[in-house]
């Protein structure tokens, strides 16, 4: 008889166990829960969503007349990068940005040209910014020229990390509130 009652006694546990948590958990639901808001990921590309010439520049950058922006690269760090593409021969690339450049104050710190292969790039610098130019044949095009300029973009300063000028109510040269004694007039040569 004992045998009997412990199965008995386990299934009236388990069957007294489930008879009190299925009536908590219908009262504990709300009567409608709304479906959770999807979120659409957009994926960004590479290139900014517009083909025009970004603020950041350097107002004064030689850009070729005539050639068209291809892409407006999204920064990556402190770098930018747009393409153009022009019809233009390398000589006359090369000789207006070399001009252009030193010009407009920028310092060229290296140059190649491969004639062999169209090629040239140009690695200067204005303000410590370094900026690199490479020009190559279009992917689509042969017989136009890619001109890729990468640049730093600036720094962007706090105004807060920035400490106030400090301005002084003293104008010009005054006289010296102290002067130190010329031990040299008073000693005597021998």
């Amino acid at each position: 008889m004992v045998r009997q009652t412990a199965p008995r006694m386990a299934a009236c546990a388990i069957g007294l166990l489930i008879a009190l948590t299925l009536p908590a958990c219908k009262q504990s639901a709300p009567a409608h829960v709304a479906p959770a808001a999807t979120v659409k990921k957009v994926a960004l590309g590479p290139d900014e969503p517009y083909k025009t010439l970004p603020p950041d520049m350097f107002p004064d950058m030689p850009i070729y007349p005539g050639s068209t922006i291809l892409h407006v690269r999204r920064p990556k760090g402190a770098m930018r990068e747009i393409l153009f593409e022009t019809s233009a021969q390398m000589p006359v690339l090369v000789t207006y940005f070399k001009d252009q450049l030193t010009k407009n104050n920028f310092h060229i710190t290296s140059s190649l040209v491969m004639p062999a292969r169209r090629t040239w790039s140009c690695d200067f610098h204005k303000n410590g910014r370094p900026c690199t130019l490479m020009v190559f044949p279009s992917d689509n095009d042969k017989s136009r020229l890619t001109i890729d300029l990468i640049y730093e973009m600036p720094a962007k300063m706090d105004p807060s990390m920035i400490e106030p000028q400090e301005v002084f109510d003293v104008v010009g040269p005054g006289e010296v509130a102290q002067k130190t004694p010329n031990l040299k007039q008073n000693t005597k040569r021998n």
